[in-house]
């Protein structure tokens, strides 16, 4: 499990500091159902990257130990910014004030998914880099992909998934981009592993 830790955090050097959410979750396609509480996703936020590295493992063990469930583990790929969360989360918490009395003790009996919800909203990010999506492409095609992002922005990073690639780059007009190549995504997820 080390190595798979190593390798991980080597790959996403660069993704691991500062405040993110990681979350360990199986995809409704895969067989999760998010009304079922055996299937909800775990989620948790690191402000460091010795706290990530520690949830790190921590959803690794869990992965590794139900291989059948094919959980999967994300991050952030944006820092979020925590001051943001928490002023997102208190115009959330005083909205709920005028909700009706069942509502107000709904968002109170969550109140920690209302949090975790605000702080990863896209208002409350700190930094902004963009994912590119590429499902169902080849290697080749992906080179292209790159080829034309390095033209008009800076890839940072890109890395094989289950059904393609990932390639992260820093904000651009996305008007300048091939849409054929992939969904481009402005606040989203890194799958570190599945």
């Amino acid at each position: 499990m080390k190595k798979d830790i190593e390798e991980i955090l080597e790959q996403f050097n660069g993704f691991t500091d500062g405040v993110r959410m990681l979350m360990l979750t199986q995809r409704n396609k895969e067989g999760g159902k998010s009304n079922r509480p055996d299937r909800a996703s775990k989620r948790k936020i690191s402000t460091n990257a010795k706290e990530f590295k520690e949830i790190l493992a921590s959803f690794l063990e869990t992965q590794q130990s139900f291989p059948k469930e094919q959980l999967r583990i994300y991050s952030s790929v944006n820092k979020r910014n925590f001051e943001k969360g928490i002023r997102e989360f208190k115009r959330q918490q005083l909205e709920a004030d005028y909700y009706d009395d069942e509502s107000r003790q709904r968002f109170y009996f969550d109140i920690k998914n209302r949090f975790l919800s605000s702080i990863m909203k896209p208002a409350s990010r700190a930094e902004t880099f963009f994912l590119l999506d590429c499902d169902n492409l080849t290697k080749k095609t992906v080179g292209k992909a790159i080829d034309r992002l390095d033209e008009i922005t800076d890839v940072v990073l890109h890395y094989k998934t289950k059904n393609g690639y990932h390639i992260i780059t820093k904000p651009f007009n996305p008007n300048l981009f091939n849409k054929e190549f992939g969904e481009l995504k402005k606040d989203a997820l890194l799958l570190l592993s599945f």
